[in-house]
């Protein structure tokens, strides 16, 4: 069950979405809203510049390069708007830039309707033909997207009229829909100018968003103003948003702080105490599951389910939760907290550093003994949790682990392409239909990251997501969570963190997916 967060001088608020609402305007399980609790402070009033700070640089506009945990939420749904939203009051996902997406038969296609009379910013038609235009490049394993498993649920985007499209499904996944809001399937370019190539489109990129570019230094500032034909006035209430990216979070934290800007993102959760005791104003929620070590299980070592079974004995993972959080361990004992309808007591690891040793020297005795790499991506949660876990092996013999960094613009692609043997990675997920699908279904293609293959899981998966009894679905999420426990494709060590933090200024804040406030909301008391 998603809990969502915000807090105002220190008051914690707490609001608790209900599990598998109904879709409105939709169907399938919703993306809980994480709304933010704001106290109230009147109407929206129009006008001023948002100063934020992304958690990276901007290197491109193109939708193909994105997924909102990982990049530039805040740049994307000010250009391209946001094709769904979250719905503070039902939990529940609504369309917004559709009329309805809907599921008649499980999962297996869907039906998308478009709302009519919306145009990008060049004045060309948002209609059917650019929207399958856009989700096809998503798709397209060429373009490199990190999105590109998740795209690839979709078989085929049929063109049914000009503001109608059917997905034809790979796989009958009911939950699909609460999984689209975190990905870059929501942001819609026009095909005219992206068919114009990178180098031009990144001069002059064109959505139906409330707004449009003014300019972008790389690796600098990129100053985005309103879009005067926006469909849908007032909105948005801002006049213009400056955004940077900086990768650093304790100089994001101090940029806040010294007010030099008035929002920033955040995954760190020493960054959200720090923000508390400075009296600003956090906009989080929390996730079932959790962030932590990824194996791929596709190829050695970890296709040998000792080497992780190994790890997750010899590892202490609240150890490795403080060094990746800044000293705030928080680690999953189970798939689903106590207070979700789905949770079950079985635990997921078992901390026996004996039991450790003796697999290791297994391996090792048959010639194989456990070395391994360790990927990431710049910033202090996965350096700290690398050191933790290298830190924690050298106890052990016949293991070692090594760093093998990778740039902050792969984020999401390397993972995709299966191009690692352990990472950390977030297995964190609202509606468990739609995330834990995509994560743990042998055929939902490379948005299972870890390619994780079991047939009881599958079997499992497949029953909780076609029935709505809530004792059923508890009954087949318990057997999920048993094999994950015998099998350890992931090792969770800390609960997922994700959010906005910002000054009292800044109002109307709503997020959705992991990482993504809906821009057109956001305004500013004067």
């Amino acid at each position: 069950m998603v809990t969502v967060i915000s807090t105002k001088k220190s008051a914690f608020v707490a609001l608790a979405t209900a599990a598998l609402l109904a879709l409105a305007g939709c169907s399938g399980g919703g993306e809980p809203a994480s709304g933010s609790v704001q106290e109230p402070a009147g109407d929206p009033v129009s006008g001023g510049t948002l100063k934020a700070i992304e958690m990276f640089p901007t290197n491109g506009f193109d939708p193909v390069q994105v997924f909102s945990s990982t990049s530039t939420p805040i740049t994307y749904s000010a250009l391209y708007g946001d094709f769904l939203v979250p719905n503070p009051e039902t939990g529940a996902s609504d369309c917004n830039m559709c009329e309805s997406f809907t599921t008649s038969d499980d999962g297996a296609t869907w039906d998308v309707v478009l709302k009519d009379g919306i145009e990008f910013s060049d004045g060309t038609p948002f209609d059917a033909t650019a929207v399958k235009f856009n989700w096809d490049r998503v798709k397209d394993p060429t373009n490199g997207s990190a999105s590109a498993g998740f795209a690839g649920q979709i078989a085929d985007t049929e063109v049914v009229d000009d503001l109608t499209l059917k997905l034809h499904m790979a796989e009958s996944n009911p939950g699909f829909i609460s999984n689209f809001m975190v990905y870059a399937l929501q942001w819609i370019a026009s095909p005219a100018a992206l068919e114009q190539g990178p180098e031009e489109f990144n001069k002059n990129p064109i959505g139906a968003g409330p707004f449009t570019l003014e300019s972008w230094t790389p690796n600098g500032v990129t100053k985005l103003v309103r879009n005067e034909n926006y469909y849908d006035a007032p909105r948005p209430y801002l006049d213009a948003i400056e955004v940077q990216g900086v990768t650093d979070t304790t100089q994001r934290l101090n940029s806040l702080i010294s007010g030099d800007v008035d929002a920033i993102l955040n995954s760190d959760a020493f960054a959200f105490a720090d923000a508390e005791a400075a009296g600003l104003s956090i906009h989080k929620y929390t996730f079932n599951g959790g962030t932590g070590l990824m194996f791929n299980t596709s190829k050695a070592p970890f296709d040998d389910v000792r080497a992780r079974q190994a790890l997750g004995y010899a590892l202490d993972l609240p150890g490795v939760s403080d060094a990746s959080t800044g000293g705030f361990p928080s680690t999953p004992t189970t798939l689903f907290p106590e207070d979700s309808p789905f949770y079950s007591d079985v635990p997921l690891t078992s901390h026996d550093p004996e039991r450790a040793q003796e697999l290791f020297d297994e391996l090792a005795d048959e010639g194989t003994p456990l070395e391994f790499t360790f990927s990431m991506t710049p910033g202090p949660s996965s350096q700290g949790a690398f050191d933790a876990i290298q830190s924690q092996l050298q106890q052990f013999e016949n293991v070692t682990v090594t760093a093998d960094q990778k740039p902050a613009n792969e984020a999401g692609v390397f993972t995709t392409n299966g191009d690692y043997q352990s990472t950390v990675s977030s297995m964190a997920f609202t509606q468990p239909e739609g995330r834990l699908w995509g994560a743990l279904y042998s055929k939902a293609g490379a948005s299972n990251y870890s390619r994780f293959s079991d047939p009881a899981t599958d079997a499992a998966l497949d029953a909780a997501g076609k029935t709505d009894d809530v004792a059923e679905q508890t009954k087949q999420y318990k057997i999920v969570q048993e094999r994950l426990a015998e099998l350890q494709p992931y090792l969770l060590f800390s609960e997922y963190y994700n959010g906005l933090i910002s000054t009292d200024k800044v109002q109307g804040v709503l997020m959705y997916g992991y990482t993504t406030p809906r821009v057109a909301e956001i305004w500013l008391q004067q």
